[in-house]
């Protein structure tokens, strides 16, 4: 990624984005608007005045020409269950008046506002691969944004298209939501909305002293999310979508601790997820999936299918059991390997995270693993749909319903 200077920038639209105009009430709870103006910019020597209030509408819009990626979002805050961890500019959910049409579609940004967000690429990494580096960015005085930028190849710019496809065509609470993007260059940006409590991964076991275990009934509500997610994926979009890489690194914690899930670089979609050319199934047996999640299926034959998430899924649920990696560090065993034999003989109690002590429901325990290996179970044909695991879940965990309430019936999928 070609880090470039603030300078670059247009200064005239620099100072344009210092602004947004916001919707409120007035004290007679007639509509109204106001300016949001970030701490340093001095109004009737107020040096950190936040909001200024504008009666007449015309005037206001006069004064915001072009305001970008600004209009984009919401100001609202959420409360936190993890005090510390969140800045109080992550808001819960960006505003509907970007949307164009019924899947929410993000804006096209130009280069020189991802540059102005990052604070020219030199703002915070909060996250970084081999094939893309993401950036706290400061979308606005009330709101922080996670900046994606792809390295620069042919391949990944092709990564790049695929995920942006992806996102451009769903909208789900448990998903990452997609606030913007840049293809004018070839390294390619993608704008979220920010998860401050990072990813399950290093939640799950870079716990440390500093941080307690994550709850029984959490990891469930974790689970259950999850599980919605992919079966929206899988059974609400026309055509499906299968993500390709499910794993804890790839699972967000909001403000809220809830699921988004991210990561679609490996996504497939329709009719090409099933069926591909004898040299792409050999070429994408290379690419798609993280090592301990991937279908033995898929690696032996290159074909991606459903089962192919729900196997992942399943690896998932054994690590939020077990509290152990995918991939063992010292060992390089596979969890499936090591747990799926224990619990097999009925000794779930065995493996469960000893961190946990006894504050989890051992009939609980019993269920989610052996729907576990029902999901990683050799024949892909065995294994259950995510509307079946979305349902066991539903049904059969009661700490669930108390962490995150039953499925919402408008999010029912009919089988």
């Amino acid at each position: 990624t070609r880090p470039l200077s603030r300078a670059q920038a247009s200064p005239e639209r620099s100072q344009r984005e210092k602004y947004a105009l916001l919707p409120c009430n007035n004290s007679d709870g007639k509509r109204a608007f106001s300016i949001s103006i970030p701490v340093g910019i001095s109004i009737n020597d107020a040096p950190r005045a936040r909001t200024v209030c504008v009666w007449c509408v015309p005037a206001a819009r006069a004064m915001l020409p072009g305001c970008g990626l600004l209009d984009c979002l919401r100001r609202g805050e959420r409360d936190t269950r993890d005090a510390g961890q969140t800045d109080p500019r992550v808001s819960a959910e960006p505003s509907g008046g970007s949307a164009s049409g019924k899947s929410g579609r993000a804006r096209r940004l130009e280069w020189a506002e991802v540059e102005s967000v990052t604070g020219g690429f030199s703002s915070r990494v909060i996250g970084q691969g081999g094939f893309s580096t993401v950036y706290l960015a400061s979308l606005t005085s009330s709101r922080l944004g996670a900046v994606k930028v792809q390295r620069s190849s042919e391949r990944l710019h092709r990564v790049f298209r695929q995920e942006l496809d992806v996102l451009m065509s769903v909208r789900h609470p448990h998903i990452v939501r997609l606030l913007g993007y840049c293809d004018e260059r070839e390294e390619g940006v993608l704008v979220f909305e920010y998860a401050p409590n990072g990813d399950l991964h290093e939640r799950l076991h870079r716990s440390g002293q500093r941080r307690a275990a994550l709850p029984w009934a959490r990891r469930m509500a974790v689970a259950f999310q999850v599980a919605m997610a992919l079966e929206y994926l899988h059974e609400s979009q026309d055509p499906a979508v299968i993500h390709g890489d499910v794993k804890a690194s790839n699972v967000l914690l909001d403000a809220n601790m809830d699921v988004k899930l991210c990561d679609f670089g490996f996504a497939h979609v329709g009719f090409s997820a099933a069926v591909l050319p004898a040299a792409a199934r050999a070429s994408a047996r290379h690419v798609m999936g993280s090592p301990g999640y991937v279908d033995p299926h898929f690696l032996r034959s290159g074909v991606a299918t459903k089962k192919s998430d729900v196997y992942s899924f399943g690896v998932l649920l054994l690590e939020l059991v077990t509290g152990r990696e995918a991939i063992c560090a010292d060992t390089g065993c596979r969890l499936t390997v090591t747990v799926a034999p224990v619990v097999s003989e009925g000794k779930v109690a065995d493996v469960v995270d000893r961190r946990l002590g006894d504050a989890y429901d051992r009939e609980e325990a019993v269920t989610v693993a052996a729907l576990a290996l029902q999901c990683i179970n050799a024949s892909s044909g065995l294994r259950p749909s995510m509307t079946d695991v979305v349902r066991v879940l539903q049904e059969k965990t009661s700490a669930l319903i108390s962490a995150v309430g039953p499925k919402p019936a408008s999010m029912m999928v009919v089988s």
